[in-house]
């Protein structure tokens, strides 16, 4: 009769993580570089140009007005009649006040009136003119 001994020390099953942790990291990294950090519109404007232009600011809402004098409120469209009501709805998530008014160089004058006359009856009086840098 043979005696069978078990060793005290079994051989646990390991994992190795390296490669789930290069993955992970990579993965960040990808999202991390991918991420566009400014807002990118859908709509296509193209902004007048000014000499002397603020700094870039997105805002919480985006007014786009686009050549053909369609008017976008955070690139949903919306009719002019209906502006003011949603700019009342969501007057109170607009964090520091400001509005970004990007209209396009051949939009009408009276649209872009229009607009900021509907923001200041909807109590949104700061509202910045979205414009590209011209070469002196």
């Amino acid at each position: 009769m043979a005696l069978s001994f078990k060793s005290r020390f079994q051989r646990r099953a390991s994992i190795d993580i390296t490669p789930l942790i290069d993955l992970s990291f990579n993965l960040v990294l990808f999202f991390m570089v991918s991420y566009s950090i400014g807002n990118v519109s859908a709509i296509t404007v193209h902004l007048p140009r000014a000499v002397q232009t603020g700094a870039q600011r997105s805002g919480d809402l985006v007014i786009t007005i686009s050549e053909k004098n369609e008017i976008y409120l955070n690139d949903a469209a919306i009719r002019r009649d209906l502006l003011l009501e949603e700019l009342r709805k969501r007057k109170e998530s607009i964090k520091d006040g400001t509005v970004v008014i990007r209209g396009d160089k051949m939009t009408n004058y009276e649209t872009i009136v229009s607009v900021m006359d509907q923001l200041n009856r909807a109590g949104i009086p700061k509202f910045t003119l979205a414009t590209t840098r011209s070469a002196e």
